[in-house]
């Protein structure tokens, strides 16, 4: 057993070693035609993920590493290197931090735990399901991920203290998963609930002068990406940790208590910033000011919602590692192939006309892979303005083409691709091994099951 232990432990050290090595073979010694600067970008994008990948050293460390080797090799501008710190995404991590050390310091996390487990308690399996759906009904009610899971934590692990799996606890580690998996994995399905679907519903708007709709959208892709992806997460859930008991014994429930003035105080701001997050689309407020808003007001020290001084408090290492991974995409976006790239990964490719199958199941495995190099949110980045090139070597609409991008940035291989599950992994501390066994499962199930069933809707929908 510890001979296999070992060279598991090893594996991780492998691809580590290999994608560095490459990466810096790739800066040292450009390809033939590749500018310098771009081959440097791109080396030092290769090496990077290796160490997010595999979590050789610690992320806020690799973080740190990549900022500082942008700046001494000039691989790109200042405005680029640190687009992370820019980005809305970035605010909206730190606002989410600030809102759940308001909700855990108020006790308001563990009384909306407390309403939660009455009708979720009886059993873990069912409060594995039930955890789960209320992280999709939440996707529906906020549209920033990051802001629904700086939410969620709090509560989630409130709950799990509440049904007798204390932190630390397989049984708390897998209802927190389920909450976090349950509004992430399916708003890929939903338009305004992500950020790469808002990426690519931007820039299909800035290139092609036609906005989606959220209702086509959510027709396209909600039945097989939103509702079967949902059962098929509860599935492997189950299959992970429906097993588990508590614990310890279950806590009692006290009789509801009324709420304190500072629940009160709070529970306004929440249900404030909630609605402006709902109706977005009515006051074009971006979430991240909303949710900054809402931060500043639990800072404030007259409402005394958080004790004074509380950012000394608050872990701020998720903030810089998800600032990285953004800059990470800017980073290779602003890398300038051109054409070329197109030409060359059309030739690998080998697109054709009359096979519209399986040249859309294709573009889906290229999306895929382009966001194991430049994250989730830089896939409809990157691939949106050649649509039309792929749509036209692929006998499909450019529609069929967009498609292939919301199929590539729903299927999640690792963490670090998805920004709101680094962020959750960091604030509740969750083993970086079991969250990449569950986004593995996952990203296996959706490419052997959902895909088919995907190509099999859209195919009725006369999408393909």
């Amino acid at each position: 057993m510890s001979a296999v232990s070992a060279s598991a432990r090893s594996v991780p050290f492998l691809v580590a070693f290999i994608l560095i090595v490459g990466g810096v073979v790739l800066a040292v010694v450009p390809p033939t035609g590749l500018p310098p600067a771009d081959a440097r970008a791109i080396g030092l994008a290769v090496g990077t993920v290796g160490l997010w990948a595999t979590g050789l050293i610690a992320e806020s460390l690799t973080a740190l590493l990549f900022f500082t080797l942008a700046m001494l090799a000039k691989v790109a501008p200042p405005e680029i290197v640190f687009a992370g710190f820019v980005s809305s995404a970035f605010w909206l991590i730190l606002s989410g931090l600030i809102i759940g050390a308001a909700i855990r310091h108020s006790g308001l996390g563990d009384r909306i735990a407390g309403l939660l487990a009455r009708p979720l308690g009886r059993t873990y399996r069912g409060a594995l399901t039930g955890v789960t759906l209320f992280g999709l009904a939440m996707a529906f009610v906020m549209p920033s991920a990051m802001g629904r899971i700086a939410l969620m934590l709090p509560i989630l692990a409130a709950l799990a203290e509440r049904l007798g799996h204390p932190d630390g606890s397989r049984g708390h580690h897998g209802l927190v998963l389920g909450g976090i998996f349950g509004t992430y994995l399916p708003s890929s399905a939903i338009l305004p609930a992500n950020v790469p679907n808002n990426v690519m519903a931007g820039m299909v708007e800035t290139l092609f002068g036609d906005p989606l709709a959220f209702g086509s959208y959510l027709l396209d892709h909600f039945p097989v990406l939103g509702l079967v992806k949902t059962a098929m997460l509860i599935a492997v859930l189950l299959a992970l940790y429906g097993r588990e008991t508590a614990t310890t014994g279950k806590r009692q429930s006290p009789p509801i208590q009324p709420m304190s003035p500072v629940e009160k105080r709070l529970s306004v701001v929440l249900a404030t910033a909630l609605a402006f997050w709902s109706t977005d689309s009515l006051h074009h407020l971006s979430p991240a000011w909303v949710g900054m808003a809402a931060a500043v007001l639990c800072l404030f020290p007259p409402l005394a919602l958080l004790p004074r001084k509380a950012l000394q408090s608050i872990n701020l290492e998720p903030v810089f590692y998800v600032g990285a991974i953004i800059s990470l995409g800017a980073l290779v976006a602003h890398v300038d192939p051109g054409h070329r790239l197109v030409a060359s990964i059309l030739d690998v490719l080998n697109l054709a006309p009359g096979r519209s199958i399986a040249n859309f199941v294709q573009l889906c495995g290229l999306s895929t892979v382009v966001g194991l190099f430049v994250t989730l949110p830089g896939v409809p980045a990157v691939l949106t303005p050649f649509a039309d090139l792929f749509a036209k070597a692929g006998d499909l609409s450019p529609a069929a083409v967009l498609v292939t991008q919301v199929v590539g940035f729903s299927t999640v291989i690792l963490p670090y691709q998805a920004p709101p599950l680094v962020m959750a992994m960091q604030v509740a501390d969750l083993p970086r091994r079991a969250m990449s066994r569950l986004c593995l499962m996952t990203a296996a199930t959706t490419i052997v099951i959902l895909w088919p069933l995907d190509v099999l809707w859209l195919s009725l929908l006369g999408v393909i």
